[in-house]
């Protein structure tokens, strides 16, 4: 996805009145397994609400909805030795689709 479409997106999301079954604003990383548990929500809020995706994004505020910014990065996190992604969709069942992306320096936007 090009960086005008991430900033699209980003604003669209940010527009809602606050998180839902299918978007969650985070600060920084909580644990493998919360994020587990997230991405399967996520996915299954997003069936249910008939959303393409649901969207796990890093830097944002879930109580102002402000882009703060993250000093996590998905794509460099691991879990052992395993990259942190692998490893959780490792334990999802059905197999589901995971993007990670980074919009400006400081915020990680994850597709499921």
């Amino acid at each position: 996805m090009k960086e005008k479409n991430l900033h699209k997106l980003l604003d669209r999301l940010l527009k809602l009145p606050k998180e839902c079954e299918w978007v969650e604003f985070k600060m920084n990383f909580k644990s493998e397994d919360d994020i587990g548990k997230y991405v399967s929500a996520l996915s299954n809020g997003a069936c249910l609400q008939n959303e393409p995706y649901g969207y796990l994004v890093y830097g944002i505020s879930d109580s102002t909805l402000q882009v703060e910014g993250t000093s996590f990065r998905p794509t460099m996190k691991k879990v052992g030795n395993d990259e942190l992604e692998h490893w959780v969709l490792q334990r999802i069942s059905p197999r589901i689709e995971v993007l990670n992306y980074q919009i400006g320096h400081n915020s990680y936007l994850t597709v499921i």
